[in-house]
């Protein structure tokens, strides 16, 4: 058993171990509550409108690659910028907020641990001013 544990820790990517990446549960765990976060946005009274036009499979994809990303992981974000991605959907903060705390609930349901989330918060926060419409 422990030279299974052993070769499980040693077959696992060093520059990802102990990341946010790692602590978020690599792709299987962003996957997961990225998933999660699209099922209660599409249902989400507050914004469920704003994802009209929006195919949840593509969004789960797109979102899973770039929390993967910024947080470290092996992936690269292949999805079009923020700005233009949410050009002309008439986006206000409250609409922002809103997300963020659906996809604080999804986290939570995952088990993620609130400085953890706040890491990946922290990283998201910037996008505010390119998602956001004046």
């Amino acid at each position: 058993m422990l030279l299974l544990a052993a070769g499980l820790a040693l077959a696992a990517p060093a520059a990802f171990a102990g990341s946010l990446y790692d602590e978020l549960g690599g792709k299987a765990g962003i996957a997961a509550f990225v998933g999660r976060t699209i099922d209660l946005s599409f249902t989400d009274p507050r914004i469920a409108h704003t994802f009209k036009n929006s195919k949840p499979d593509y969004l789960k994809k797109m979102i899973s690659e770039q929390f993967c990303a910024l947080s470290g992981g092996p992936c690269t974000y292949t999805g079009v910028d923020m700005k233009k991605s949410h050009q002309g959907l008439g986006l206000t903060s409250l609409h922002f907020n809103a997300l963020v705390e659906v996809l604080q609930q999804a986290m939570r349901e995952a088990g993620i641990p609130s400085a953890t989330q706040n890491r990946l918060l922290a990283l998201l926060a910037p996008m505010h001013r390119d998602v956001v419409e004046k």
